[in-house]
């Protein structure tokens, strides 16, 4: 817990996860570890993990214009990727019990990547992830290698299935809120 009140303090928790991830940490037989709401970026791959970066990282819908605004800044390297990352929820559980009823309560809201990630004496991890992915390159070795108007259209569709996953995700909190006490 001490680690989420510092990473709140300096802003580095999702605002789209409070809600869930308060009142999962209120529960007795829960708590979170990582999550995410989704995030819409433009992510660096020099070819090797040293050097990778994000060169616009997003945890909202977004403007095609701030997009467009972060490719004027690739590298002259490697290459560029658009990228949509769905919702992924980690919450640990005390038992096999509550883990299970967890995985059964995400997969009514819609979830269909969900299951116990590992299991521990003392703790059971659930991962609850969206399916809304794209990943598609978008400029190579410092040139764009696609057309502004394509860049607009996957920006659309990354706000849309993010839109998407933020009702699955309020679903998902209001069914943690019904179910788990």
């Amino acid at each position: 817990m001490k680690e989420l009140s510092l990473a709140r303090s300096m802003g580095e928790v999702d605002a789209g996860m409070l809600p869930l991830i308060d009142y999962a940490n209120s529960l007795p037989d829960y708590y979170t570890t990582s999550t995410c709401a989704g995030r819409i970026s433009l992510f660096h791959d020099p070819g090797s993990k040293p050097g990778s970066a994000w060169v616009g990282k997003w945890h909202r819908m977004v403007e095609e214009k701030e997009v467009l605004f972060a490719m004027e800044k690739i590298p002259s390297t490697g290459t560029v990727w658009f990228m949509h990352e769905p919702t992924i929820v980690h919450i640990a559980c005390r038992d096999i019990e509550r883990a299970v009823a967890l995985v059964n309560l995400a997969r009514n809201c819609g979830y269909k990547k969900v299951g116990i990630l590992s299991c521990k004496p003392d703790r059971v991890l659930v991962e609850i992830c969206g399916t809304e992915r794209i990943d598609a390159p978008v400029a190579e070795k410092g040139k764009v290698i696609t057309s502004e108007k394509y860049i607009k259209y996957l920006v659309g569709v990354s706000n849309r299935k993010y839109k998407k996953g933020a009702l699955r995700l309020k679903r998902l909190e209001g069914n943690l809120r019904k179910e788990l006490r």
